[in-house]
Parts: C-alpha cells; structure tokens; sequence
C-alpha cells in the first residue's frame, strides 16, 4: 500500500471545474496456472547465433515459478548463446470504465537477482506481448512479444533494484495498450540487444539477467502489479465541482 501510495500521491491539489475525479485502480496477476497469469518463456539448452537464438522457437516456460516467475535474460557459452529468456505479466484491468480516460499508468516489478556475467551492461523494458492463452503460459508465446518501448526509456542495469519495486512508468503507447473490457498484456525483456536489435559479444561463460517475484510469491506485498489512474470524461456545459 506505502509504494501505491507513493506513486499516485499527489500534493497542493486544486478545484477542477468540469472535472469528475479520479481513480486510481491496482491490479495484480493471479498465482499459478490462472488467469490473468504471469510467468517466463524462453528458447535454452542450445548453441546457437544471437540471430538464430532469437528469432528461434520457445521450448520452455514456467507459470507457477515464484523466486524466478519474471526474468529477462541472456546466456552464454563459450562458443554460442544457449539461453533468451522472456517475461510474460497479464492483468484484468476489466474493471476500467469503457469510457474513463487514462491518464497514468505505472507496471512495478520487485527485484530478486541481476548479474552482468557477460559485461554487456543490459536494460530492461516493457513491450506488448500476444500469448495464446490468458491462463497459461507456452512455448510458443516466446514469438509472440513486440518490439516497440511501452515505456519510452529502458531501465538501466545499474538502476535496476534487487529489494524493492522497480517502477516503468508507462508513456501513451503504453497506456494505450491498457485494456479496459478484458486482459492487459505486457511483456519484460532485455531492452538493448533482445528487442533493441543490438547484437551481444560476450567472450565467457556466464549469464545477464533481472529477476522478479511472480504471483506466486505468498500474498501480494512483492508481487507484480499495474497502477492506473483513470477517471470519467469531462462534461461539457455543466459546471461540477471536485477536488483534484
């Protein structure tokens, strides 16, 4: 509740004429194999090209996972990349009037583990994602991210906390993509070379990630969570009172 409050609080408000208020919503994804569901896709146990490993099929996933449920991460070995790894987080934002406006939206999730093994110092991003079910995870959801910033600045490695949320603060491609009848979709991934069409030349063995807690996670003190601030369209012509 302290970080919700910390994101949506708002000091010196005024009188708004026309205005209806706002509301601010915090929605969370369900444990386990539910809807709306949160979890990790990825293409692993390979040898492949950053082209090939990319651009591969998914052959693994978990749903259920909590310590490791949303990660990004690249791997590996000392010839060839053996793991992408991808973040799958579904919320039911249904309860969003049709016509209320949305005017800040902010996706949090709380860190666990980051390693830069590699030294390929990554960022971390939200994009759309499209899976096939919206109370499972497969393998071949890995294809099915998109490319385009929901956010407009990656994360940086160095920014990127292991104790506390870590806040992306959605721009208006992002809110746009806030669902307001059913199921928002989004997906975490690595920023710089796995969307941002780099090409990574580590020279070990080791791997780059960001961790976070699933739903799965006992209760919903560091679980993922969508915070919109929404409220009902202006009425023109009639003069209503609220404070903002």
């Amino acid at each position: 509740l302290a970080h919700t409050i910390k994101l949506v609080g708002k000091e010196n408000t005024n009188v708004v004429i026309g205005k209806i208020g706002n509301t601010t919503s915090t929605f969370y994804p369900a444990a386990g194999t539910n809807s709306p569901v949160d979890g990790w896709v990825s293409r692993e146990g390979v040898s492949e090209s950053w082209a090939t490993i990319e651009a591969g099929a998914g052959n693994t996933h978990d749903d259920a996972e909590v310590t490791y449920g949303i990660r990004a991460q690249i791997g590996y070995t000392p010839s060839a990349f053996h793991t992408l790894k991808r973040g799958i987080i579904l919320f039911d934002t249904s309860a969003i009037a049709d016509t209320d406006n949305i005017s800040a939206a902010v996706l949090s999730l709380f860190g666990v583990l980051k390693a830069d093994g590699l030294s390929i110092t990554p960022t971390f991003d939200i994009y759309t994602v499209t899976p096939a079910a919206n109370n499972t995870i497969a393998n071949a959801d890995y294809g099915q991210f998109g490319t385009t910033s929901q956010t407009g600045s990656a994360m940086t490695y160095a920014n990127f906390s292991t104790t506390a949320y870590n806040d992306f603060t959605l721009d208006a491609t992002g809110r746009g993509n806030i669902s307001k009848t059913g199921i928002s979709k989004f997906g975490f991934r690595e920023a710089t070379y796995d969307a941002g069409g780099g090409t990574p030349a580590p020279s070990v063995n080791s791997n780059a990630y960001a961790i976070a807690y699933s739903a799965d996670e006992a209760g919903t003190a560091n679980d993922p969570k969508l915070v919109v601030v929404h409220s009902a369209a202006s009425t023109s012509g009639k003069n209503f009172l609220m404070f903002m």
